[in-house]
């Protein structure tokens, strides 16, 4: 959170009473799809994986590692069913904030107010590059992105979860990443 705004002492005791340890499994969920996702949470350790599933397939939308914010955002928000699943890609610890104490957070404190609005303008700015990358990429551009931005994910996420995060089948990658490793060896 320090990452967004700096917290004084009294919002940071404030917060402390609202905030709860939970772990997570490998393969548990923190959100649901089809079902309303009544917490934000804070990572200190695992990574997730966000999908949703489209006749019967796993799409995968978003990753999120250590020391991230988890939450299927605009479920929690406007408690609404969740558009996606939000998985436990390996043992996770999470400090966790419902809607309510969060609102009260905001109403008692200036500052959490303006956390709130920070971390709504990164992840629309995250939705915003993600969707233009989905249509205005080729699969190649987004692998060679995902590369140089998000290294983290060839180093701890699955080549399938990969590929149907940018939008190709498993083959189409291992093709992408042996077209490419004969154009630098050339």
């Amino acid at each position: 959170m320090l990452q967004l705004v700096q917290i004084d002492d009294t919002t940071w005791e404030s917060m402390q009473q609202c905030l709860q340890l939970r772990t997570y499994k490998k393969r548990s969920h923190f959100a649901t799809e089809g079902k309303v996702c009544r917490q934000l949470g804070f990572s200190t350790s695992g990574a997730f994986r966000y999908y949703k599933t489209i006749d019967g397939v796993e799409t995968t939308t978003f990753f999120t590692f250590d020391n991230a914010w988890v939450s299927a955002y605009t479920s929690f928000l406007n408690k609404t069913p969740s558009f996606v699943t939000v998985e436990a890609m390996d043992d996770a610890e999470v400090w966790v904030l419902d809607h309510e104490q969060l609102q009260q957070l905001y109403e008692k404190h200036n500052v959490m107010e303006r956390f709130g609005r920070l971390m709504a303008e990164y992840l629309v700015t995250c939705l915003d590059e993600r969707m233009h990358s989905l249509l205005l990429k080729t699969p190649e551009e987004r692998y060679l992105k995902t590369l140089k931005d998000n290294r983290i994910y060839f180093e701890r996420v699955p080549q399938h979860y990969i590929a149907s995060y940018l939008g190709i089948a498993p083959e189409s990658l291992s093709r992408i990443r042996k077209r490419l490793t004969q154009k630098h060896v050339s």
